[in-house]
């Protein structure tokens, strides 16, 4: 399985440099490789009303909420968050989890990602989990 995450991850690396634009014919978009969309979802574990989810409700949230919904595989990777409060002006930073995940563009996937941000936010009580899609090449 640490081979397989080391391939994703390699994979996300690269696939950015691909160039692919929506007007281009799919031959000419991924010379290697097809086409799908890296989908990226920042999760803060500060909660809002004080605390921070701990590592067992993570890998609860992930096992519950992730995994079912995301079976052909997906990337958890550590991140530091840094962001603008609004009504202190004061960057504030936290720690994150970042999910990464290549899917073809379908409203099946879009449904599954809409559900595991709707999870985090109700659990957690959170405002927001970013979200950010690319269009990418990829090959496994």
């Amino acid at each position: 399985m640490l081979h397989r995450a080391a391939a994703v991850a390699l994979t996300l690396a690269c696939a950015g440099c691909a160039g692919v634009t929506a007007s281009s014919s799919p031959d000419a978009r991924c010379p290697v490789g097809g086409a799908m969309v890296e989908t990226q979802l920042f999760f803060g574990m500060s909660k809002p009303k004080g605390g921070v989810v701990s590592p067992a409700q993570w890998e609860a949230f992930v096992k519950r909420e992730v995994a079912p919904r995301f079976p052909e595989g997906f990337t958890v990777v550590e991140g530091a968050g840094f962001w603008l409060d609004g009504q202190t002006k004061r960057t504030i930073s936290e720690k994150s989890k970042v999910i990464l995940r290549l899917h073809g563009e379908d409203a099946a996937s879009d449904q599954a990602i809409t559900a595991i941000i709707d999870g985090y936010k109700t659990q957690f009580e959170e405002e927001a989990v970013l979200r950010v899609d690319r269009p990418v090449c990829a090959k496994f």
